[in-house]
């Protein structure tokens, strides 16, 4: 039985080089999860919901905001993808995106026809819309393209937060150079197709921030 170090010099660097890019697509995947768009998308709701209806007022609005427009459609992937409908989760076939987004804008339009009826904050309701915008954004681009939706959602997020929490959460824009870099070290996009991820996500943030201080 051989050693590392009992290996030829060539071989023992192929081998180190294996193992460190086993372990950057590990960290990249764990990445991708604990910063995916659905995650974030709901985070960011739920803190809107208590930031401006308070705690527990907020709660409902929150249930409703994030029921809608991220639980809904993540379950509906994950049952498409139990049936073998989708490659996986994150949707990663272009040709498959059309579908499972015009079913987000369906739930999401549901929710958003519920929201005022339990008196969701304004500031709660523009976040949704705004959400619309992005899946309306990335829907047209992946016509002909793909997008990093997860570059896109980053972005919203933190120029978002920064909007209504301070500049200081301009601290968190470390999250979506992450990401992106998650998504280019697992093949997953170019880092062309994060760059844009960037740009239509800072369009969005910019618009919700917008329409919160009008």
């Amino acid at each position: 039985m051989h050693r590392h170090h009992d290996l030829p010099p060539t071989s023992y660097s192929r081998l180190s080089g294996l193992h460190r890019r086993t372990r950057l697509r590990r960290a990249a995947t764990i990445v991708s999860e604990v910063f995916a768009p659905a995650v974030l998308v709901s985070l960011f709701l739920v803190v809107l919901a208590v930031r401006f209806a308070g705690w527990p007022a907020g709660l409902p609005s929150a249930l409703v905001a994030v029921g809608f427009t991220t639980a809904l459609p993540v379950a509906g992937v994950i049952t498409l993808v139990a049936w073998g409908t989708i490659t996986d989760h994150h949707v990663s076939d272009r040709r498959q995106r059309a579908p499972i987004l015009t079913g987000t804008l369906i739930s999401i339009a549901l929710g958003l026809a519920l929201l005022p009826t339990i008196g969701a904050p304004q500031e709660l309701v523009a976040g949704v819309l705004c959400t619309v915008g992005g899946v309306v954004a990335v829907l047209v681009v992946n016509l002909a393209w793909k997008l990093s939706a997860h570059s896109a959602v980053a972005v919203f997020v933190v120029v978002g937060a920064m909007g209504f929490a301070g500049g200081w959460f301009a601290a968190l824009l470390v999250v979506p150079l992450v990401v992106g870099w998650s998504r280019v070290t697992l093949a997953a996009h170019t880092p062309g197709q994060v760059l844009a991820g960037y740009v239509v996500g800072a369009v969005i943030g910019s618009a919700f921030v917008l329409a919160i201080s009008g």
